[in-house]
């Protein structure tokens, strides 16, 4: 998870994506303070707190690919003192552990070490991401 600080630059149009309670964007780009973040995705709930020209606090992640297999998204945004939290993360973490542990069963199949030392890594990369979400 990254933390960046700034003013809302520019927020790009996007394609948005019906789910369950709202919905989210892909974004083609937002930028806040010096950084850009191309294809990133925004839910509903958070981007009704980020206006272009306001200054926030958002804390982001890219995931274990840092952005090659799966998009980056806005976790959490502070404005004007108060924190705004996407709700599902937990589950989401979950989910993309299991998926991951499947891949290193194919290489604990192929060599065991190796599966667990990978198992050791993704476990200990999402539980320090969900941990930064918490304390953000």
């Amino acid at each position: 998870m990254e933390i960046v600080e700034g003013t809302v630059g520019l927020i790009g149009a996007g394609t948005w994506t019906a789910k369950g309670d709202g919905g989210s964007t892909n974004l083609s780009v937002l930028e806040i303070g010096d950084k850009t973040y191309k294809r990133i995705i925004l839910t509903d709930y958070l981007s009704n707190y980020m206006t272009a020209g306001q200054k926030v606090r958002a804390l982001i992640s890219k995931g274990l690919t840092r952005g090659l297999v799966s998009r980056p998204f806005v976790a959490a945004v502070q404005v004007d003192g108060k924190t705004y939290k996407v709700e599902s993360l937990l589950m989401m973490f979950v989910l993309k552990v299991i998926l991951w542990l499947m891949i290193c069963g194919v290489a604990g199949a192929i060599f065991a070490p190796l599966g667990i030392v990978l198992a050791i890594v993704i476990i200990a990369f999402y539980v320090k991401a969900y941990l930064d979400f918490k304390r953000f």
